[in-house]
């Protein structure tokens, strides 16, 4: 779909396109190629980078389908306002007509969050966008397959530097023999580096994200999370809960499930991936549960 001025012929930019390279350099990405290869490129986008510059330059509009992708991308929960303001742009760009998106179209609701936390997450947005790597679907696969494999890319990804093969052992509760042979896979997957007696993650210090969503992604992140609820009944110990039942009007509602993401996200920023003797590996979740519908009072 090509969007052409009508009096020279030359593209014009897009309203997508305008909030497309906007979102895009919130999350900390200044050009639009160290966003494209740092997403994953053309295995995570579905298409070349020429292509995806078209997008940001106005010239072409995706696919439908592609514009899940293109949110998740840009680290965006989907019923963000962020990620409505880009739909929306492109059903303006898509459809023409203002009569026919404004059923679609709802009046803007104050932000609940003060000035300073919004100053926060996109601060917060813009460092972790900086030393993000997504993982690839074959990578995600992998660490999903077995719960030891995925224990070892964690406690990897969150130290710098060479662990010894036998620390790593004693942490895991492996014999060497399975520990090897877990770390062979990660190796030739790209999420280990073999040394000797030695093996660290090349992606240490990294804001490590899954791949775009998709069916394969789906299944491993379930298992993934099976993995991560097992840690937990088996060796989780809470340190600090807090909880408020409230009732609210779902749209509302809906702004402050994006905060929520970002705070969790934000954790991030406090970790230390040196090997300090004080560190400890926590798990940090951000989890909301409708309870119950009351009827409306009458």
């Amino acid at each position: 779909m090509l969007v052409m001025k009508e009096s020279d012929g030359a593209p014009e930019r897009t309203r997508f396109s305008s909030v497309l390279v906007r979102l895009r350099r919130e999350q900390g990405f200044a050009t639009a190629h160290a966003f494209y290869k740092a997403r994953g490129g053309k295995r995570a986008f579905g298409v070349a980078f020429t292509n995806y510059l078209g997008l940001e330059r106005g010239r072409s509009l995706p696919k439908g389908p592609r514009v899940e992708g293109l949110v998740a991308a840009l680290g965006l929960d989907p019923v963000s306002r962020a990620a409505r303001e880009l739909v929306l742009a492109y059903m303006r760009d898509t459809l023409g007509s203002p009569a026919l998106i404004r059923s679609f179209e709802t009046p803007p609701l104050p932000d609940p969050a003060p000035p300073g936390w919004q100053i926060a997450e996109n601060a917060a947005r813009q460092a972790l966008g900086a030393r993000s790597v997504r993982l690839t679907p074959e990578q995600y696969a992998l660490l999903a397959r077995d719960e030891s494999l995925y224990a070892c890319h964690v406690i990897l990804a969150n130290t710098r530097g060479w662990i010894e093969t036998s620390e790593l052992s004693r942490m895991l509760g492996l014999p060497p023999a399975d520990l090897r042979r877990r770390l062979t896979f990660l190796d030739k997957a790209a999420l280990a580096q073999v040394r000797g007696r030695q093996v660290r993650s090349p992606l240490a210090g990294s804001y490590v994200m899954p791949p775009l969503p998709g069916p394969a992604a789906g299944f491993a992140s379930s298992r993934l999370r099976r993995h991560r609820d097992e840690w937990t009944r088996r060796r989780g110990r809470s340190v600090h809960q807090a909880y408020l039942i409230l009732r609210a009007p779902e749209p509302k509602f809906r702004d402050y499930l994006s905060h929520l993401s970002d705070v969790v996200a934000m954790s991030a920023l406090y970790g230390d991936v040196g090997p300090a003797a004080d560190s400890e590996l926590y798990l940090v979740e951000g989890k909301v549960t409708r309870l119950f519908t009351p009827k409306a009072g009458r």
